[in-house]
């Protein structure tokens, strides 16, 4: 069987960015949009972002692995090798930055006794080994955004065997599984929001919640799904499905900013994945801008942009105090990381997951080239 390599969705490389733009917004402008008085509270309260990436990566996953990759052992270790060759680069940087940072903290909040030395090893560990969101006392840690890289590492150790299910079943069975899939990921929000009180408002509830890889495996799975669907009816691109990627590209950051958590959850869910389908399905302007070259570029240094923006903007505001708080000030603070996060994809991405991937063919040719082995590509 020959598997071909598809061809690129550019658009879906260019939406990416926006999502990483969102999360550095919801994590970095409250003071700002406080002394503006902009009626945004409720963005501060869901942080859907993250649920657009696991949306994404599943389809994207999906959209790329061949269909006869198999079950071997070489096979799954190739994608378990590509991914971690594809991510921890740049999440190593992330580490890096943020560990002088959460060593003064701790110092400053519990001095430098060995209690001390204890949380930082426990956090440090924990966020290399990327187990971090599993407990609440860890998930928040050690740079934030490394929470969904948590995530995903575990999304990523069952993608090939949700794979192979998956592809068996038809269209219809697809779709109930996406039905599914939804109420999963809103259920654990929902029965925190009915729970009597205090647990609504206690934080390690939330972090329970929020950042759990068992409730959050759904969106990611409601991505496969997706892909699947994609591959299997979609023929034709056209200006229709452009036109209502844009309404819903509207919609969604309309969600964010205007409903609370939970219906939050409830919109986005099914706004996010109808976004990815159209834009896939998309020929018209909007699509035609997300897939251009600079979006290209700044949706592929979307994921340095989202380790980095917590690190550097705790070093940013030690060095520029009040940096964050004014409009200037902000603008010119995305617009440096966006170079940063662009200089990371360059010398520090791309370099080594080419290092990796030509160490990891050197390594073992017999298994890449062995017949009948369609596994993912390195590339």
């Amino acid at each position: 069987m020959v598997n071909e390599r598809k061809p690129a969705i550019p658009a879906l490389t260019g939406i990416r960015f926006f999502a990483a733009l969102s999360v550095a917004l919801f994590h970095l402008s409250r003071p700002i949009a406080t002394s503006l008085h902009l009626p945004v509270g409720y963005f501060f309260d869901n942080g859907g972002a993250p649920e657009l990436f696991f949306i994404l990566s599943g389809f994207t996953l999906t959209y790329a692995r061949p269909e006869g990759a198999n079950l071997s052992r070489a096979t799954t270790r190739k994608f378990y090798f590509s991914r971690f060759s594809k991510i921890y680069p740049t999440y190593l940087v992330g580490w890096l930055l943020f560990a002088p940072l959460i060593y003064s903290n701790l110092v400053s909040l519990h001095g430098t006794g060995m209690a001390t030395y204890a949380r930082l090893a426990v956090y440090g560990v924990a966020s290399l080994l990327l187990v971090q969101a599993w407990a609440p006392v860890t998930a928040n840690a050690w740079n934030l955004p490394g929470w969904s890289l948590s995530a995903q590492a575990f999304f990523y150790v069952l993608f090939p065997f949700l794979f192979a299910a998956l592809k068996r079943f038809p269209a219809k069975t697809l779709v109930s599984v996406i039905a599914v899939a939804w109420g999963v990921s809103v259920a654990p929000t929902a029965v925190l929001s009915i729970m009597p009180q205090p647990y609504p408002n206690l934080q390690w509830a939330h972090d329970i919640v929020d950042f759990t890889p068992a409730w959050r495996i759904a969106e990611f799975i409601a991505g496969i799904c997706l892909g699947r669907l994609f591959l299997a009816h979609s023929s034709t691109v056209s200006f229709g499905f452009d036109v209502a990627a844009a309404v819903l590209f509207v919609f969604s950051m309309a969600a964010m900013v205007s409903v609370g958590h939970l219906m939050s959850k409830l919109l986005q869910f099914p706004f996010f994945l109808l976004l990815v389908y159209c834009l896939a399905c998309a020929s018209g302007p909007f699509s035609q801008l997300l897939g251009t070259r600079l979006m290209t570029l700044l949706g592929e240094a979307s994921f340095a942009f989202y380790i980095l923006h917590m690190p550097i903007a705790r070093f940013a505001v030690r060095a520029f105090p009040g940096l964050l708080d004014t409009p200037a000030g902000f603008v010119l603070f995305l617009l440096a990381l966006t170079g940063l996060s662009i200089v990371c994809l360059m010398c520090v991405e791309k370099p080594v997951f080419a290092y990796l991937r030509s160490a990891y063919k050197a390594s073992s040719p017999a298994q890449l080239n062995r017949p009948g082995n369609s596994g993912d590509s390195l590339a």
